[in-house]
């Protein structure tokens, strides 16, 4: 009897445990909202080149989405700079620059989209070859006056779950391969 409440006590707790950390990071991830206070890396970054020229991102298209990026119904503004410009134009699976910056715009639904409403804001920025092995060299920062994480620390580990599906396109999912195939 004692060895069946022991048992029951550390299975239960066990999943007390995984269901808080599953929940605290899906709730943690809803949370991030843009703020004011931009990193002088993607300040300027409706500047750039937005490969979502042609019409905002939407659905699901990886089939990985599950709540991320504000959901299958959000409308998505994906932004790249000049140093990465060149490789999201061109078709295969080409590597990125150091120094390159994806930032994606996620809203609600069509008319935030539309008012151009606060964004949740997600950004890549590639880093020098070895700065960040578990990531493919890519840094993730949550919000616009976020902190680049790497290597082995919470979003980047949250992050790279997905995008390591990418890792033939260097973990990015859009380019230009993947536009022409949404437009069919």
């Amino acid at each position: 009897m004692k060895k069946t409440i022991l048992l029951l006590a550390v299975v239960f707790s066990g999943g007390v445990l995984l269901n808080s950390f599953t929940s605290s990071e899906k709730t943690t991830y809803s949370k991030v909202m843009y703020k004011k206070e931009m990193n002088a890396l993607w300040k300027d970054y409706r500047k750039w080149y937005r490969v979502t020229k042609d019409a905002p991102n939407t659905g699901d298209p990886t089939g990985l989405l599950d709540g991320k990026h504000k959901g299958v119904k959000a409308f998505r503004e994906i932004y790249i700079n000049s140093k990465g410009e060149a490789t999201v134009q061109k078709s295969g699976n080409n590597k990125y620059p150091a120094g390159t910056v994806v930032v994606k715009e996620a809203y609600k639904n069509k008319e935030a989209w539309k008012a151009k409403k606060k964004p949740q804001l997600t950004i890549m920025v590639k880093l020098e070859s070895g700065k960040s092995k578990e990531t493919g060299d890519w840094g993730y920062v949550m919000g616009a006056g976020g902190k680049i994480s790497t290597g082995t620390s919470h979003w980047a580990k949250f992050c790279n779950k997905c995008h390591v599906m990418a890792q033939a396109k260097d973990m990015v999912f859009m380019n230009a391969d993947q536009l022409a195939k949404d437009k069919k």
